[in-house]
């Protein structure tokens, strides 16, 4: 299935058939998440897929009792890391695009210049920050696992209505983990129309805003 495709076909499915999902099928989602954009190469998301139904209940307690996410065969818990933002960390990500021919930085202009500006460097300036930046690369991760779920044969729900603090407790999580949002996965039990959006004249400009 081409990209166009699969953007045109993904919904938000919250019926699941009651059959497992092949392990095959789902690290072909999860590599799909491996492979978004990462700014400044940190790649600060993590994934733990959660087949247990007695766990998935558990979640969905913790999540306020959706139905569609207790009664789905897999839950992808996407969490970011907030570290992979810290100085040590983001420096070994990017002497490894350096190290790859993306970037020809030296050392001293990366630790000098880059690791010393707020607008390149989060650490800088403050954990807030830093998990504003991480949420954005998980976002970018999770939109790529659910066009590639969509390629699978496979249906997903981008739940963010949740209580992040329950599920982070329910997960056992350690605190420089955040829960981000929760992807239930399955093959779809429904097949509903696509979702109804704003015209393009109504949110694209050319040139200006006007």
């Amino acid at each position: 299935m081409d990209v166009s495709s699969a953007i045109l076909k993904r919904t938000s499915i919250r019926r699941w058939k009651p059959v497992p999902v092949e392990k095959e099928k789902i690290e072909k989602v999860l590599e799909a998440g491996r492979r978004a954009p990462s700014w400044g190469n940190t790649q600060p998301w993590r994934f733990i897929v959660i087949q247990d139904k007695a766990k998935i209940e558990d979640i969905a307690k913790a999540s306020g009792g959706q139905p569609h996410i207790g009664s789905a065969p897999v839950v992808i818990v996407c969490c970011g890391s907030i570290n992979d933002f810290s100085r040590k960390l983001h420096r070994e990500a990017l002497k490894q695009l350096r190290d790859t021919g993306v970037m020809d930085w030296t050392d001293e202009f990366l630790d000098n210049v880059v690791l010393q500006s707020d607008v390149f460097a989060p650490y800088r300036l403050g954990e807030p920050v830093m998990t504003v930046k991480a949420s954005e690369q998980i976002m970018i991760a999770v939109a790529y696992m659910t066009l590639e779920a969509v390629n699978q044969g496979l249906g997903t729900c981008w739940v963010g209505a949740i209580s992040p603090r329950d599920v982070h407790k329910v997960m056992n999580l350690p605190d420089s983990l955040f829960v981000h949002a929760l992807l239930p996965l399955g093959y779809p039990g429904e097949a509903p129309k696509p979702r109804p959006r704003k015209d393009i004249s109504k949110i694209v400009f050319w040139g200006k805003y006007e």
